[in-house]
């Protein structure tokens, strides 16, 4: 394996770090919008007065248990990018087993796994958005660090990362289908 592909093969798995590390801080960061995070309840009149569940409370759930599963995730997607990082042997490891003939290539694997995570944030990070639409209309300086942060991990997850894929794959010197 050449000297670019294995530095590609790195920056593509500091790209996932990264983004992973980036994710799970916004995620339990109290920083989204005025010093409150996902996890502060809602406050809203109704529920001040004891009534019934405000139809926010169900979009709220949504942001925290997506969020939840996106960070278990980005933790699982880190953990194999250090497994990549430290231990694949390209030299040795790269043969399938199940198909012989083909080489493995462990950037179609995070691929598969941080791309379908920064998904699952993206639809926390677009409800708690759209539940702060007005806000964002009036002053967007209040939405905290971690919110900005959450911004960046989706956007390094879903569009940096598959682009040090793709030149991963265009530097290939066999050019042999991945699996």
């Amino acid at each position: 394996m050449g000297g670019r592909e294995l530095r590609y093969r790195l920056l593509q798995n500091i790209t996932g770090i990264s983004g992973c590390v980036a994710l799970i801080f916004s995620v339990s960061s109290p920083g989204w919008y005025r010093g409150k995070g996902l996890w502060e309840p809602l406050l809203t009149p109704s529920a001040q007065n004891g009534s019934r569940q405000h139809p926010l409370s169900a979009a709220v759930g949504a942001e925290r248990v997506f969020g939840v599963i996106a960070s278990i995730m980005a933790i699982m997607g880190i953990c194999i990018s250090l497994l990549f990082v430290f231990c694949w042997n390209p030299d040795t490891d790269s043969k399938s087993k199940i198909n012989p003939g083909r080489i493995l290539h462990p950037g179609k694997l995070l691929i598969v796994i941080l791309v379908p995570t920064a998904l699952l944030y993206l639809i926390t990070w677009s409800l708690f958005t759209d539940r702060h639409m007005e806000q964002i209309k009036n002053d967007i300086t209040q939405f905290g660090s971690a919110y900005w942060m959450g911004m960046c991990s989706w956007f390094t997850l879903l569009v940096i990362l598959p682009i040090v894929y793709l030149m991963e794959q265009c530097s290939r010197t066999d050019y042999e289908a991945p699996i």
